[in-house]
């Protein structure tokens, strides 16, 4: 084998990956975020979940991808980790596609597709023409890769040291299963290294054993995407990663022993037509790919809780993950003919949308004080769910109103819509009180003076308040609270402008650094407005989110407007 044909061989590969990757992702980028949501819905049972796994993970083609979207979806509360499992399952038997495609001996046709897709990419009409023209083209330079590998590997027929040596190393189970792992873990494509395998089987380089071998290592080593992906995530994300690895290693190691023993060679060899040799040889290794995944999701499916209990004990739940993901606890669309429960259910979790507030300011002074930014990187984690329940609320109020005809329903709407997004901006606002601390202050030349720094506290406790009543108040609207509520925001404000001023002359006279002053100037300025959004809220709240003209001229509201920002 010369250097000229070790290139081609590693173009090869490039080419390979590269189309793939072309493939998957615009595979993914054409199914949209619809993808997620059918994700969510379809996977309430283990073996809805397998279905789901298989349908997505054949249509893009990367079961990296469909794990790197699970642990996505996990860490964002929308999944839970028994129904990811599920899915995990099918994502194994849905990227074995590529190797049958491989064995059908598609890759005759390479060019053909290639021709295809540059065609349509040339005369591309819109967005959508343009991202099939390279699933097109991927799809064939996938295949133009494996053709260029296998003649580049064809020299080698002839070298006996290198089939003696490679045969060495693939009948070895312990061998063959590590070289696998370790060469999909670095190549990151398991459709490419069981294409690899492929190759180097059909030229006579390994025997049908080693290549078995090899392929168990394959689906081992594909899951270090997932683990790649889980780095700075919660141990509930962490744990899909676990279960992914803990599945394909204990079903590698049962089928490498029934290999070794040759049940299962003879199995595969029963259920494939024609020898395991020459060109039947690649059918061989496809289907052993395919039946290791199907027998594999087959004996564990049943244990889907048992995997999960056992990826809680090792992956135990940090202090972070007690923080809500943002999931919809109370939106119930089997309520929405009865509109008022309706109503009720989406006010619930809009209160639920102010916890998240109050957890966010919390972990932001915190993160603060103790310097810890590992808490400061949650509050981005906060603030999206916040906007996934503002999202999910207004459609769920959308809902509502088409199933209405009820008067005193159609004037809550706009209303309880007014209050969702106003909830929605303090969960910006609160993400501005984190940079504001963490960033702008922390980054700052001169320490922060004594009086600022009691400012901020005094700030920071009165608003924690103002939020802790308010989470109280929406529970039944006592208007106990709404007084209190009302009359805190006025101190706030009173406060507010008391210190706004007090910095201000101590920049202007130079008494501290003015970087300091502006900060603090800022955090106070956001703490005011912040107040001013939960008055909105019992404004709207004491009016049972119904707004009349007599509410502007009541005195418990004087100087606040539905509409102040």
């Amino acid at each position: 084998m010369t250097a000229l044909d070790i290139i081609n061989f590693f173009g090869g590969l490039a080419l390979f990956i590269f189309g793939m990757n072309k493939m998957s992702d615009n595979l993914q980028a054409i199914a949209g975020s619809e993808m997620k949501r059918y994700l969510k819905r379809l996977t309430n049972t283990p073996l809805k979940g397998v279905m789901v796994g298989i349908a997505v993970t054949g249509l893009i083609q990367s079961s990296s991808a469909t794990s790197v979207m699970l642990i996505g979806l996990v860490n964002a509360g929308i999944m839970n980790l028994t129904q990811a499992i599920g899915v995990i399952m099918g994502a194994n038997i849905g990227t074995t596609v590529t190797a049958q495609l491989i064995a059908f001996k598609i890759g005759h046709y390479a060019f053909g597709f290639v021709v295809v897709g540059v065609v349509m990419l040339l005369i591309r009409r819109s967005k959508v023409m343009e991202k099939w023209s390279l699933v097109i083209l991927g799809f064939g330079l996938l295949f133009v890769g494996l053709n260029v590998m296998s003649a580049a590997v064809k020299p080698l027929q002839s070298s006996e040291i290198a089939k003696d040596l490679l045969t060495r190393l693939s009948i070895n189970p312990i061998l063959g299963v590590f070289a696998g792992t370790a060469f999909t873990m670095l190549i990151q494509s398991s459709s490419a290294s069981i294409g690899i395998v492929i190759v180097l089987a059909t030229n006579g380089l390994i025997p049908f054993e080693g290549a078995i071998y090899l392929v168990f290592g394959d689906n081992i080593g594909t899951t270090v995407t997932a683990w790649l992906a889980s780095i700075n995530t919660n141990s509930s994300a962490r744990r899909v990663a676990t279960v992914h690895t803990m599945f394909n290693v204990i079903g590698a190691s049962i089928f490498s022993v029934l290999t070794y023993l040759g049940f299962y060679p003879a199995l595969v060899d029963a259920l494939t037509p024609g020898p395991a040799e020459g060109e039947k040889l690649a059918r061989h290794i496809a289907n052993t790919h395919t039946l290791f995944n199907v027998l594999n999701t087959l004996i564990f499916l049943p244990f889907t809780e048992l995997l999960a209990r056992i990826a809680t004990r090792l992956i135990p739940t940090s202090k972070a993950d007690a923080i809500p993901a943002g999931e919809p606890k109370h939106l119930d669309y089997h309520l929405l003919q009865s509109t008022d429960i309706a109503i009720e259910q989406s006010i619930k979790e809009m209160r639920e949308m102010l916890i998240l507030v109050k957890t966010s300011l919390e972990l932001s002074m915190q993160a603060f004080i103790e310097k810890n930014y590992r808490k400061q990187t949650m509050i981005h984690r906060i603030e999206n769910s916040i906007d996934h329940l503002q999202r999910e609320i207004t459609l769920y109020l959308i809902a509502v109103n088409e199933y209405n005809n009820n008067e005193s329903i159609t004037k809550k709407i706009p209303a309880l819509l007014h209050t969702v997004n106003d909830l929605e901006k303090l969960g910006d606002y609160s993400e501005t009180i984190n940079k504001i601390l963490n960033d702008q202050i922390l980054s700052q030349k001169c320490c922060m003076n004594d009086d600022f720094s009691r400012y901020i506290d005094e700030m920071h406790k009165n608003i924690l308040y103002m939020l802790d009543l308010s989470i109280r108040y929406m529970e039944n609207f006592d208007l106990t609270y709404s007084y209190k509520i009302i009359e805190l925001e006025g101190r706030i404000n009173q406060h507010h402008q008391e210190v706004r001023n007090q910095v201000i002359a101590k920049i202007q006279s130079a008494e501290c650094d003015a970087t300091s002053g502006l900060n603090t100037i800022d955090y106070i300025d956001t703490i005011e407005v912040i107040a001013d959004k939960m008055k909105n809220l019992v404004k709207a709240g004491s009016y049972k989110f119904i707004y009349s003209p007599s509410a502007d001229n009541d005195p418990r509201f004087a100087g606040i407007d539905i509409d102040d920002n």
